[in-house]
């Protein structure tokens, strides 16, 4: 069977030959069989990154029951999204296919991942996002002042208005304010499930589940009749897969496809995006000094000027180095779907593998004092090494919607912090919330949202 290498992976033990499996270093910490995955939930990215410094890009661990193969540092971030054809994404990204159709863009491979992609294209890139910049202003504006005296559970008020923002723009629907719930709740439900492994079963099997989902469902086929009853397709992105598909060729979209890509153009990650401003704005309330900074650019808001964020490289700043600090997924499992070499040694097809896709994120080699938040680094022209962030993975599995959230986020963000001063209740936690695998908040963090008036105060 052949097997797959990048230059400079494949350092080969003394004796030149390649080593197995059950030659790599097995990192482990506290009690046997259960000490990695508690240390691991205390401290998720210390962890991987003791873990590193002891043994290098490669080691076991145990995790979700099971012993995986971690691969970690620009190295392995280099070679997993490289290689992508190593990985098993089907096998990886199952409950993707069991919850969502077996033709799920995220649990696809090889040719049918690339077709469906293309397909999807229209709605996700750069440009069809980036229209819309007037229109999600305004809604996250109009929506923010709608919140019953200011008051809300930060952890949770953003997934809502990010549902209403892609109702107004990328799918156009009427959305009562049930169907926002049912929504947020199952988006979040499901998203859970993802992580829990083999557990995810008993889960997604739970009755409450199951009618959420029936609910859920019964909601993209009410929407997509809305659509029908126009007669004339809404201009959106969903219409625009639609057009480029009939333009292609193609038969009409199937009833599967039209929910599928429903629930991927209206609901899909909006909980990432949320999840990314919450912490957006706990790590502005430990830097009043920098927020200051921030607030006096955002004097100039305007989204006329926004594509590429030159005109506002704080506000930029300060989202990558929130994702740096709090990236959605810590890790990310993979399955090797034929054998391949790292490092030196030789891992067969159907490994467990788990990529510690965000450990660069915090190693001192690549980012001076890591555990910081410290924005002022991405300024004055800074660089870092392509491969040096994880938060929406690599090659050609790279995150669907990352141009939504990297127009949502700072519009979000800039809508907050310019017209609202907030007020926490208590200091927040920077606790890591983990909800299996990934940085998932569900937690009751109240604040007030205070007016600023005109020129910044409050």
């Amino acid at each position: 069977m052949t097997t797959t290498e990048i230059p400079g992976a494949n350092a080969a033990s003394p004796s030149g030959s390649l080593r197995g499996v059950k030659d790599i270093p097995y990192h482990r910490e506290g009690l046997p069989w259960v000490g990695p995955p508690l240390a691991y939930r205390k401290d998720p990215f210390g962890f991987h990154l003791r873990a590193y410094r002891r043994h290098g890009p490669i080691y076991r661990t145990r995790f979700r029951g099971r012993t995986y193969v971690v691969l970690a540092g620009l190295e392995a971030n280099d070679f997993v999204w490289r290689n992508t054809d190593v990985w098993s994404y089907g096998a990886t990204n199952t409950a993707f296919g069991e919850e969502l159709g077996s033709g799920h863009v995220t649990q696809l491979d090889g040719d049918p991942h690339r077709a469906r992609r293309k397909t999807l294209k229209p709605a996700f890139g750069m440009e069809a996002i980036a229209r819309y910049l007037p229109t999600i202003d305004r809604v996250i504006a109009e929506e923010l002042a709608a919140i019953p005296d200011g008051e809300a559970n930060l952890a949770e008020v953003f997934g809502p208005i990010l549902l209403r923002v892609n109702s107004r723009t990328t799918f156009l629907a009427r959305l009562t304010d049930s169907m926002v719930a049912t929504l947020d709740e199952f988006e979040w439900q499901f998203l859970f499930g993802t992580n829990l492994g083999r557990w995810r079963h008993l889960y997604y099997a739970r009755p409450q589940y199951r009618r959420l989902k029936a609910k859920t469902f019964q909601i993209f086929r009410e929407v997509l009749a809305q659509r029908d009853a126009l007669g004339a397709l809404p201009k959106d992105n969903f219409s625009a897969l639609e057009e480029a598909n009939l333009e292609a060729g193609n038969p009409p979209f199937s009833e599967w496809e039209k929910e599928n890509y429903t629930y991927l153009t209206l609901v899909a990650g909006v909980h990432n995006t949320a999840n990314l401003l919450y912490w957006c704005l706990v790590y502005c309330a430990s830097r009043p000094d920098w927020t200051a900074r921030l607030l006096a650019e955002l004097a100039a808001w305007s989204t006329a000027p926004f594509p590429g964020m030159q005109t506002f490289p704080l506000l930029k700043a300060t989202i990558q180095e929130v994702m740096r600090l709090r990236p959605g997924a810590i890790v990310l499992p993979r399955h090797a779907g034929r054998d391949f070499e790292f490092a030196g040694y030789r891992i067969p097809a159907g490994t467990p593998v788990i990529h510690a896709n965000t450990l660069v994120h915090f190693l001192e080699e690549v980012y001076e004092r890591p555990m910081e938040f410290l924005p002022e680094r991405y300024l004055n022209g800074r660089s870092y090494p392509p491969k040096a962030i994880g938060f929406f993975g690599g090659g050609t599995h790279i995150c669907l919607g990352m141009n939504v959230t990297n127009i949502h986020s700072p519009v979000a963000l800039a809508n907050v912090l310019r017209n609202y001063e907030v007020l926490f209740e208590q200091s927040p936690s920077f606790e890591v919330k983990l909800a299996v695998g990934g940085n998932r908040m569900r937690a009751d963090v109240p604040v007030r949202l205070v007016r600023r008036e005109p020129g910044g105060a409050s």
